[in-house]
C-alpha cells in the first residue's frame, strides 16, 4: 500500500492583497450607489434585513420569492 502525498494547501493571498481586494469592491459598491452615504445607507438596509432574515441565504431566497411573486402578478 503506497502513501500518497497530502493535498497541497491553496496558497492564501497577503493581507495586503486582501485589502486592495476588499477596497477595489468597496469602491465598486459605492459607485454602483451612486456616492458614499447612499451606500452607507443601502449596506446598513441590506444588513437589517440579512439579520431579520437569520442569514444571508435565507434574504436572497425571501427575495426570490417576491420577485416569483411579482412575475406571477403581472401575467
Amino acid at each position: 500500500m503506497s502513501k500518497s502525498k497530502p493535498a497541497a494547501k491553496p496558497a492564501q493571498q497577503a493581507p495586503e492583497q486582501n485589502f486592495v481586494d476588499l477596497m477595489m469592491v468597496a469602491a465598486d459598491f459605492v459607485q454602483s450607489r451612486g456616492g458614499i452615504e447612499a451606500a452607507k445607507l443601502a449596506l446598513a438596509d441590506s444588513g437589517k434585513f440579512i439579520q431579520h432574515a437569520g442569514s444571508a441565504a435565507a434574504a436572497n431566497r425571501a427575495l426570490e420569492v417576491l420577485e416569483n411573486l411579482k412575475t406571477k402578478i403581472t401575467a
